[in-house]
């Protein structure tokens, strides 16, 4: 009998693309709630209060949107919730009343921009059914005004070469509006004609031709605005009215919520039911290793997915069969992992970390505790179910070989037959933990699992030690 070492050379991230024998070892085609960081293998951080306070409950509302504004001298939290705007003052450890809207939508999707409008900063907040509200840090108050054509119920806004763009108008759902250029008296809640300088003037553009593709997001970049429609995209090109050009990048685009949209690097990432896409300036379409998460996207929701940056990583929610999904996808390394046990309804980046609400109606902070704010964290790594490329030979397990920390469960599946053991990683990286294995089969396959949310992390990948035969042997 010849002997065979399986090596796992690093953990790399998630990999559903192709069938399981025919991935990399480093990858996984199902794992849960683990960190791949340079290469080692860790059960992930949790999370835990980032306010000790929570939301206050509004019905059975969650929390819709979190957001921080702030200018040179503060920071101040708000959470929006069925129409409820409270702000936390961190002197009384409390979330605040701060607003309430008039009208309210069953579904709220607030979109949130933080601007300058003479030489005040202001949050502006749009939901669709109201006239954008404004938020100077002190006070909220009404944007625009009926005689500068601004006060107009949009879903989406977004700055773009200098000026305000809005869309989402229940009446006109293929219409763009856009401010005029800051500058003189003119401000940004001017949205009307101007006949001395037409090249600064405020307005509005249809965008396609039919009410059955109404714009459903909007997303600036240096030299464009992208703009998503129900079944298509466009993109605007210019600096000022008379230059506008608007160009349709795509025909068969499916939809795309406005809180599905991120930037990094000045290119666009956005996520639907076909996965992560990206638009890099000229073309819209998946990212190239969009099918790396191929069956977590397989009926997904994503109608109410949100996306932020928090550093080098983007992170966004999907509502899955088997539950709430929190994905990871490293902008750097380009690998994807996957979290749940816990439902976030917004997440936001805030000084290169990830914010989310809880669906306990708090707002945590990721990466940090050893679980989920007080919730055991049940993780799992699964290497790829494989034959090592020789279906005839028989594979009989003998020693597995690793370094780390913690404790950890491995089950060996080889062929039909399943073993776990409870392995205690020792003390020192310096020192090879050797576990012997046994039963034979012709596909084998390892899963790496933490005990009642114990912590484990190993080191340098992994080496499985077999004999190798033929039937006749």
């Amino acid at each position: 009998m010849a002997g065979f070492t399986y090596r796992i050379e690093s953990f790399r991230g998630l990999d559903q693309s192709r069938d399981e024998s025919l991935i990399s070892p480093a990858y996984s085609p199902d794992a849960m709630n683990m960190d791949a960081s340079d290469g080692d293998l860790a059960v992930t951080k949790g999370f835990s209060k980032l306010l000790s306070a929570p939301v206050p409950v509004v019905g059975t509302s969650g929390v819709d949107r979190i957001c921080f504004f702030r200018n040179s001298s503060t920071e101040i939290p708000l959470a929006l919730s069925g129409g409820y705007i409270y702000r936390y003052d961190s002197d009384e450890d409390e979330w605040v009343h701060a607003y309430s809207y008039p009208l309210v939508l069953e579904r709220r999707h607030y979109s949130v921009l933080m601007t300058r409008i003479g030489m005040t900063d202001y949050m502006l907040i749009a939901d669709g059914v109201n006239s954008i509200l404004k938020f100077d840090g002190e006070t909220f108050s009404l944007f625009g005004s009926e005689e500068a054509c601004s006060n107009i119920e949009v879903s989406y806004i977004a700055m773009f070469r200098g000026r305000l763009f809005a869309a989402g108008n229940f009446d006109h759902p293929n219409r763009l509006y856009y401010s005029k250029l800051p500058g003189g008296d003119r401000t940004i809640e001017d949205w009307g004609p101007d006949e001395d300088s037409p090249a600064v003037e405020g307005g509005h553009v249809e965008i396609g031709t039919t009410s059955g593709d109404p714009i459903t997001a909007i997303c600036a970049i240096s030299n464009q605005l992208l703009i998503f429609k129900k079944n298509s995209i466009y993109r605007l090109i210019g600096d000022r009215p008379s230059n506008y050009n608007i160009e349709l990048i795509k025909t068969d685009s499916t939809f795309v919520s406005d809180t599905a949209t991120a930037v990094w690097r000045d290119v666009v990432y956005y996520v639907t039911e076909g996965g992560l896409h990206c638009f890099n300036g000229v073309d819209a379409a998946p990212m190239p290793d969009a099918r790396m998460i191929k069956h977590i996207m397989q009926g997904a929701d994503t109608t109410d997915t949100r996306m932020a940056v928090a550093g080098d990583k983007l992170y966004f929610t999907l509502t899955t069969a088997g539950g709430p999904r929190l994905i990871e996808y490293d902008l750097t390394e380009r690998r994807y992992m996957q979290y749940g046990g816990f439902r976030a309804t917004d997440v936001a980046g805030r000084d290169g970390g990830l914010v989310l609400a809880s669906s306990e109606r708090f707002i945590e902070k990721w990466g940090e505790g050893d679980s989920f704010d007080g919730t055991p964290i049940e993780a799992y790594w699964n290497t790829p179910l494989t034959d090592l490329g020789d279906k005839s030979a028989i594979k009989t397990l003998r020693e597995l070989y690793l370094r780390g920390e913690g404790r950890a469960a491995v089950t060996a599946d080889i062929g039909a037959v399943s073993d776990e053991y409870s392995l205690l990683l020792p003390a020192s990286r310096a020192e090879v933990l050797e576990t012997p294995l046994k039963n034979e089969g012709r596909t084998l396959r390892l899963r790496f699992a933490n005990e009642n949310g114990s912590f484990f992390r190993l080191v340098g990948g992994a080496e499985l030690e077999m004999g190798v035969r033929r039937r006749t042997e």
